[in-house]
């Protein structure tokens, strides 16, 4: 790929998975595109979760809740951004700027190539029958707007096509981190248990399942000692009924969070959905075992009983069930052999690579188009003339 490609990267809200996703690619593609080239449109309340991503390639816009003012907000700071930059690649993050942005690139602004990653697709979330019936209707209409959809799992790549997302739009891109951890926190209240001590990393909303992690927590006071990184981000939490082997530790840095890793003897993502899980390989990077529900992606990231376990239904008696068979396994094995497949499958120069190989395709598309384009035209005045 050569240097000077520009790529515009827009984001309705990146706390969590797509704050980690642009951090660990922003240093390989500023690398590759030349510094000043790969820019950023995100939220005002969430610029800090981008670090060491100079001021100057970051566009902000004010947002108060998920709303019209705040979409309207991110399209009107998205063209602004399209008009001063003229990038090649508009890299479109998640199901809101998707929806929005799309289709007034589309009317608008033809010169630069749309990718969009739905980093979990809308329909594959809880919902009612007609809300996943309305959300499927739009993914496929705006899925003829776009150049390339970006799968970050071969489960959201499963789901893309079994809507009629043509396969032609699609491409696989696994994500990946850094095989280079962060440095550790050492300020980090040391955690002595004589318990499994089990580390959550994540919003505590519903779809993070934090709650059945909660449960299964209560039921097995004896067994296991929860400490919960994270806060409600869409659902209002209760600290109130936490039980004792429980306790909460907020938003924590990377450096922290690390250090809370160290200790811990499992990760566990109790998700409800899940597209890919960032949480898994980074703590697959740890060498943690995981301990997660066989849902969306997970089942393709985590080996069951190789390197984590695995629970067939998203309830806490399966999770109580799950750890029970977790207190008969090495667990210091199980997380060195996650470690091995962390290493062989997710790192991020992999997904560097396979993003701009997307770029590059979409681009050379347009040109070979561009270029037919030219000879039809100029085939055309030819029969015209005498």
């Amino acid at each position: 790929m050569s240097s000077g490609l520009k790529v515009l990267h827009v984001a309705e809200t990146v706390r969590g998975g797509i704050a980690t996703y642009l951090n660990e690619l922003h240093p390989h593609q500023s690398d590759s595109f030349g510094r000043g080239n790969v820019n950023y449109v995100v939220p005002s309340d969430h610029r800090s979760d981008l670090v060491n991503i100079e001021d100057d390639a970051v566009t902000t816009f004010p947002r108060d809740g998920r709303n019209v003012i705040g979409l309207f907000a991110m399209l009107s700071a998205t063209m602004r951004a399209v008009r001063q930059l003229r990038p090649d690649i508009i890299h479109l993050h998640s199901s809101f700027a998707g929806l929005v942005v799309r289709p007034v690139l589309w009317l608008t602004y033809r010169r630069s190539r749309i990718v969009y990653c739905p980093h979990g697709w809308a329909f594959g979330r809880e919902t009612g029958r007609l809300s996943r019936a309305v959300t499927q209707f739009t993914e496929l209409v705006l899925a003829k707007l776009t150049h390339r959809i970006v799968c970050i799992s071969e489960s959201e790549q499963v789901d893309a096509i079994r809507v009629g997302i043509a396969t032609k739009r699609l491409a696989l891109v696994h994500n990946g981190i850094s095989k280079q951890r962060p440095v550790l926190d050492q300020r980090s209240a040391p955690w002595r248990s004589d318990k499994i001590r089990v580390l959550f990393i994540g919003r505590l909303d519903r779809q993070k399942g934090y709650d059945l992690l909660i449960e299964a927590a209560r039921a097995l006071g004896d067994a296991i000692d929860v400490r919960l990184i994270g806060a409600s981000v869409v659902s209002k939490f209760s600290r109130s009924d936490l039980p004792a082997n429980v306790s909460l530790l907020g938003w924590m840095d990377r450096n922290q969070i690390e250090a809370e890793l160290d200790q811990a003897d499992m990760v566990a993502i109790p998700s409800r959905w899940e597209a890919f899980g960032l949480v898994a390989i980074e703590a697959m990077r740890a060498a943690k075992p995981i301990i997660a529900f066989r849902i969306g992606a997970l089942p393709e990231i985590v080996e069951d009983g190789v390197t984590g376990v695995l629970c067939d239904q998203v309830s806490p008696e399966k999770l109580v069930e799950g750890f029970q068979r977790a207190t008969r396994l090495d667990l210091p094995a199980v997380g060195r052999a996650g470690y091995e497949r962390f290493t062989r499958l997710y790192d991020i120069e992999q997904t560097h690579r396979g993003l701009s190989q997307v770029y590059a395709d979409v681009l050379h598309t347009h040109e070979s188009e561009a270029g037919q384009q030219a000879k039809l035209q100029s085939d055309f005045s030819n029969n015209l003339q005498p």
